[in-house]
């Protein structure tokens, strides 16, 4: 059948609105799935299929106090979490960590600090000296969100009128939601990191750790006398280096892969991993310094097709992994090539 010029503009009308709406939808149904590390940590892990999207979180409860390592980024996620919480916890929330600036691990925190004002918002020194900037970035993000639901409502009528009531209830709960969130902010650290320092939340002793790796401003935590690291995005299987510090990062790694006292590594992104596991990104962010080092004058593209097959194997495997190991290596070529 032979379709009309003006069949196809409604199709295609139709299809972008179900787009953004479904992107609306995905800040309601997203979720993370609780770990038990041990008595005292929690590893809440995001969703399989959105783990190169949103991050995880790790909670920490000592017999005093509790601590909250990142936020999500879906602040319908973060209410979720508000609510979990106050089932779950014990002792007060006192501490908020952001491992690093990106969205995904410090924008939520507005919603944290919104139901736990008296928690205590812990960022590296680099993250507090630019915090306005992200600040601003949560005031665009809410403008980000109320441009789509109008832009979806002048869609509305494009759609079949028998699929216009449930996707007009979605775009209502948006609605209502962004009200809310609005009514958020993200205040500014009360405790800024430069050097080592130990927590104690009451019988349980954590330490946080300054870096420079994944991003300029970065905090690791270490716990149960150095054999658990909460490491952000630093410790990722396959890491974003779009921001990194290429080389500090890698000297990091080989610090943990060499480090006899951990066992376990809690990352921004995907399951926990051991130190062997850290050889991978170790060996995709080598690479990737020594390639554009070697090749001076190639482009990203060249330098992209000429990239080792055998360091790109393991990101092959499965289809999200490749599709963000090519976006990941196209960011870092390109990151070091600006750095050299």
């Amino acid at each position: 059948m032979q379709l009309s010029l003006s069949s196809i503009i409604t199709s295609c009308k139709h299809l972008l609105l179900l787009c953004s709406l479904s992107a609306l939808a995905t800040q309601a149904n997203a979720a993370v799935s609780w770990e038990t590390i041990n008595p005292n940590i929690q590893f809440l892990k995001q969703e399989n299929k959105l783990r190169f999207y949103d991050s995880n979180q790790v909670l920490i409860e000592g017999d005093e106090c509790a601590l909250l390592v990142d936020a999500s980024g879906n602040f319908a996620a973060v209410e979720q979490l508000v609510n979990d919480l106050k089932k779950r916890l014990k002792t007060p929330l006192c501490y908020l960590v952001a491992t690093h600036y990106h969205d995904d691990h410090l924008l939520g925190m507005a919603v944290m600090q919104h139901f736990y004002p008296d928690a205590k918002l812990i960022v590296h020194q680099q993250v507090d000296k630019n915090f306005s900037v992200y600040q601003k970035a949560f005031n665009d993000q809410l403008d980000s969100y109320e441009k789509s639901i109008e832009l979806s409502y002048q869609r509305l009528a494009n759609i079949p009128k028998e699929e216009q009531p449930q996707w007009r209830a979605k775009l209502d709960l948006a609605k209502k939601r962004l009200f809310r969130w609005q009514e958020y902010q993200l205040n500014t650290p009360q405790i800024t990191i430069n050097k080592s320092r130990t927590l104690n939340l009451g019988g349980f002793e954590i330490t946080l750790e300054p870096h420079k790796a994944h991003t300029n401003g970065d905090l690791t935590i270490s716990t149960n006398n150095g054999s658990i690291l909460i490491g952000g995005d630093s410790v990722d299987w396959l890491p974003y280096p779009g921001h990194g510090e290429l080389e500090s990062w890698q000297a990091l790694l080989k610090q943990y892969i060499n480090d006899d006292k951990l066992t376990l590594i809690i990352p921004g992104h995907g399951g926990t991993l051991n130190k062997s596991q850290l050889k991978q990104p170790l060996s995709f962010l080598t690479a990737m310094t020594e390639h554009v080092k070697n090749n001076k004058e190639q482009t990203i593209e060249q330098l992209m097709l000429s990239f080792p097959e055998e360091v790109m194997k393991p990101y092959r495997e499965e289809s999200l992994s490749a599709k963000s190991s090519n976006l990941f290596l196209q960011s870092g070529l390109a990151r070091a090539k600006s750095t050299q």
